[in-house]
């Protein structure tokens, strides 16, 4: 579902159902698919912004019950790839963010195809992470903690992304 009030909430009841289908939520009673390939360290992620949703903290709270992981930007996901230029600390409006955006990625048009040039920007992911861990941190210090604006943990998906890539390559 994309757009419209409910979707952090329905995101996040979708993700929650397959954790438990598919074995991997903490107390599922079923097994794992024996045609899947799920490994022992295998998560199920839900991917979100903030907007202006009324259940965003909600939908949060229900991945975070299920251990399915939470990758959100507040107030839009434009916030996560303005991270891969620059520190960005100011409290804004999606509108305001995504005119950011496009004034550093001028491939990305706000109204038009809301697509940055991906392949350019995944060489500075680990920069986005360490800006997205501030800004967590500065809400943290001025009380607005844990979905102040701005903030994103994108990053956290991108670092257990690494991560379970480091974990599947023999070593050498």
């Amino acid at each position: 579902m994309r757009g419209g009030v409910g979707v952090p909430m329905t995101v996040a009841q979708q993700a929650e159902a397959y954790s438990r289908e598919n074995g991997l939520a903490p107390g599922s009673r079923r097994r794992k698919r024996p045609k899947e390939s799920f490994e022992e360290n295998d998560r199920v992620w839900a991917v979100f912004d903030r907007d202006d949703h009324p259940r965003f903290k909600e939908a949060v709270e229900l991945c975070v019950r299920n251990a399915v992981g939470v990758a959100w930007s507040n107030p839009c996901f434009e916030l996560w790839l303005i991270l891969h230029e620059c520190d960005y600390g100011q409290p804004s409006t999606r509108q305001n963010v995504q005119k950011e955006l496009e004034a550093l990625r001028p491939e990305y048009a706000r109204r038009g195809a809301k697509i940055p040039d991906c392949d350019d920007m995944v060489e500075r992911v680990e920069g986005a992470e360490r800006r997205g861990t501030m800004l967590l941190r500065e809400r943290e210090k001025d009380g607005c903690a844990p979905f102040g604006n701005p903030s994103a943990t994108v990053g956290e998906l991108t670092r257990a992304i690494r991560e379970a890539d480091k974990r599947a390559r023999p070593s050498k």
